[in-house]
């Protein structure tokens, strides 16, 4: 270990800069639920001089608490942990062990990119958020410290460390050796399969995020806004009339006419709106490059904020195949490389390290060189055993009968007929997650197949279950049924109502890994 790091240590002044921002970003992810309430303000004249009196006053108390928290922040390394002190009033001391650092990405936010510094982003199991961020600091001070840190994870596994940059350093607790040792050639074969993994240009990253579409947070900010809007004074519009008028003359006049015209509508409302998942595709990720360095994946890209993310592959507690409806029409698949979930429910804004716009040839090619993964299937299967149809039935039958009872209570009307329509589309929905409700099992890993219109492959390496459950309902129980709980690290799996025999081979196979394996399953 570097003395220069095991002494107490300050940031640069310029991380005033990142906590000021991580202030204001926190400030208005907490406070969109403010929006209307400004913007109606606003429409009924909000009194400037206060307004900007009342910005200003945040500017002043934001860059006011950035400073202090700078002032108390301290790190160093020692012992193999991280420490981490920061506070005025409520101090907080933190160490972290180096051998549970699951991620250590460097990034460099637009702020800091004419300056030349990077902030090193420290994740661990067990928490929900980032649990150490050092900002401010210049390129060869980052990659120093992440050498170290993935230096004394390498030390406690005696074995040899290799950075992305391509440097190699032996644990400093073993000594050099002339001939080559067991752990070395252990450490070569696998480098066989190491340097650059998978590379996405441009085009890649825009089919990416015209297909992986998320408008849920922008439906939550423009719904607000949409309440806000005067409809009767637009509808006034004299383009709003001529649009009108048009509509009636030439697609109001057949029913063939009209669902085109819906059609068509919500496909170009797809299209625009997809313009913000694409360029937000871009921004984050191109040019996007994964490779692998021992039994470590490293990813970057970015072009606002520039980004480097380090995973180690033991530590994957399953891999998800991701496809929703439009990459289903266009062959193209979402890997996301799950870890250890938190103690308590994750940002939305922290995502699991992801390689995009994947096509079903590719996989192979990728998952044949990840050989510290806990997974070795590396191919997607071509079929899965469904689940029995009682878990259909068991469901469809009281939501069929509700619109039956409301009608003989009371009556034909349009409040019944509303609700018979909503009750045939989830009957729809029903039974098309339940025509994609599956299961394989290969050799020690068991794939799990859910979806509706979309599909969903989850990889789940039999060896990091935590706890294994088998539930019967009496029902199950008379016709040799079972539903099967898994337990992992990354979050609980069920595979309901299928064979009892099925049930208890799965959990038996996943029992004997666990028993039969002293390694951490972290």
């Amino acid at each position: 270990m570097s003395t220069r790091f095991a002494q107490w240590a300050s940031l640069s002044p310029w991380s005033i800069v990142s906590f000021s921002v991580g202030s204001l970003r926190q400030l208005l992810t907490n406070g969109y639920a403010l929006i209307p309430l400004v913007y109606t303000g606003w429409q009924r004249g909000f009194n400037s001089p206060w307004l900007l009196l009342v910005a200003a006053g945040l500017v002043m108390i934001t860059l006011t608490y950035a400073s202090l928290q700078w002032a108390k922040y301290r790190y160093r390394l020692s012992d193999a942990k991280l420490g981490i002190r920061q506070g005025l009033v409520f101090k907080r001391a933190q160490e972290i062990p180096l051998n549970k650092i699951q991620n250590v990405r460097l990034e460099q936010p637009l702020y800091f990119r004419p300056l030349g510094l990077y902030s090193l982003v420290v994740e661990t199991a067990g928490s929900k958020q980032d649990e150490a961020v050092l900002a401010a600091v210049n390129y060869r001070q980052a990659m120093q410290l992440k050498k170290h840190l993935f230096a004394s994870q390498s030390q406690l596994q005696g074995t040899e460390t290799i950075y992305p940059d391509g440097e190699t350093m032996a644990p400093a607790s073993e000594p050099q050796q002339a001939g080559m040792t067991a752990t070395t050639a252990s450490a070569q074969s696998r480098r066989q399969g190491e340097g650059l993994v998978v590379a996405k240009d441009l085009k890649d990253l825009l089919i990416f995020g015209f297909y992986q579409n998320n408008l849920i947070w922008l439906s939550i900010i423009s719904g607000s806004i949409i309440g806000q809007v005067d409809w009767e004074s637009l509808g006034q519009t004299s383009m709003v009339q001529g649009a009108w008028h048009w509509y009636q003359a030439n697609i109001a006049t057949g029913l063939i006419y009209q669902i085109l015209a819906v059609a068509a509508a919500l496909i170009l409302l797809y299209l625009l709106l997809s313009l913000i998942s694409i360029a937000s595709a871009v921004l984050k990720y191109y040019p996007y490059r994964l490779s692998l360095r021992q039994g470590t994946l490293h990813r970057t890209g970015g072009i606002l904020a520039k980004q480097q993310d380090a995973l180690r592959l033991h530590r994957v507690q399953m891999v998800r195949f991701e496809q929703p409806v439009i990459g289903r029409l266009i062959g193209r698949w979402t890997v996301h490389f799950e870890q250890v979930k938190g103690n308590e429910v994750e940002q939305l804004a922290k995502r699991h390290l992801l390689i995009p716009s994947m096509r079903r040839e590719d996989i192979p090619q990728a998952f044949g060189r990840f050989d510290s993964l806990a997974a070795k299937a590396n191919t997607l299967p071509a079929s899965y055993q469904g689940i029995n149809s009682g878990w259909l039935w068991r469901r469809a039958i009281p939501l069929a009968l509700l619109p039956v009872v409301m009608t003989l209570i009371l009556g034909l009307n349009p409040f019944t007929e509303l609700v018979a329509g909503f009750t045939l589309v989830a009957l729809v929905g029903l039974y098309l997650n339940y025509r994609q409700w599956g299961y394989r099992l290969e050799g020690d890993d068991c794939w799990i197949h859910t979806g509706a219109l979309g599909q969903t492959w989850r990889l789940v390496p039999l060896s990091k279950t935590q706890d294994v459950c088998i539930s019967q309902t009496p029902g199950q129980r008379r016709n040799a049924l079972a539903t099967l709980h898994l337990g992992l690290a990354s979050g609980p799996l069920v595979i309901p109502y299928i064979p009892l025999k099925e049930a208890r081979l799965i959990a038996e196979t996943a029992l004997s890994l666990t028993r039969e394996d002293p390694k951490n399953w972290i």
